[in-house]
């Protein structure tokens, strides 16, 4: 994707993004009298998409569903394909079909077209959250597909590490709704945090909020390069400061 200005984040609200949504017709509510439920890598993924709601086409692939499985996946109405657009360009994003809801043991929870409540920035921070998820996944040798979680918002998600859940928060814009969260949460929320911007400065003033979570920082450039330990992608706030974790 072509972008104006190489060091801005691909996934910025500063460009004019648009979504063709699917609309589908009342009766798509209906599921198939027989749902094929063998294939490991489609419960993966439907079951991923029914946390967050939303995964970018090239972010399937990189996590192991093949573009044959995902066409498959289509027209099984186990995914739904939309179009994220940028000028001429052109990224397909999926949300979770009626088949795939059963198949993720959501089917009385689902409500179709549910994606078109989405704002375009609810879908960046869907394809910034996956983008952070893959990290995690590709952080050693072997590729290892972690547990995925729902959240309440301003959440996107949070990716189980081990025994630890760590809650993602993806800054577009301001972070009023993080701060009002925490405003009424207080000491209450004890979960590990990290926060995805596209600048530090953006976070200037928030120090205060911050300093009592248990917070790590990264940046949008950061989730594309490659670092040694994915620990080292990371910012600390320590003293008012963010500074890069290099433990």
């Amino acid at each position: 994707m072509s972008l104006s200005n190489p060091s801005t984040s691909p996934f910025s609200t500063s460009f004019n993004w648009r979504v063709n949504w699917t609309r589908l017709p009342s009766n798509s509510l209906k599921r198939s009298v027989y749902i094929d439920d063998r294939s490991p890598m489609e419960r993966f993924a439907v079951n991923i998409i029914s946390k967050v709601g939303l995964i970018g086409g090239s972010q399937l692939i990189q996590l192991g569903v093949k573009r044959k499985r995902i066409k498959k996946m289509i027209k099984d109405r186990k995914i739904i394909r939309h179009t994220l657009l940028l000028g001429n360009d052109e990224m397909p994003v999926y949300t979770l079909g009626i088949n795939g809801a059963v198949i993720a043991n959501i089917e009385e929870a689902y409500r179709l077209n549910y994606w078109l409540e989405y704002k375009t920035e609810d879908v960046l921070k869907r394809l910034v959250f996956f983008k952070l998820y893959e990290r995690f996944c590709f952080s050693g040798a072997d590729r290892v597909l972690l547990p995925v979680l729902p959240t309440p918002d301003p959440f996107s998600g949070a990716i189980q590490f081990g025994k630890t859940f760590i809650y993602v928060y993806v800054m577009r814009g301001d972070a009023t709704d993080l701060m009002t969260y925490m405003k009424w949460k207080g000491s209450a929320f004890q979960e590990r945090l990290i926060i995805v911007t596209e600048s530090l400065t953006h976070l200037r003033g928030m120090q205060p909020t911050l300093e009592p979570l248990k917070v790590r920082i990264a940046l949008d450039e950061d989730l594309m390069k490659p670092f040694e330990h994915i620990q080292h992608m990371f910012y600390l706030l320590e003293d008012g400061e963010f500074v890069r974790d290099e433990i």
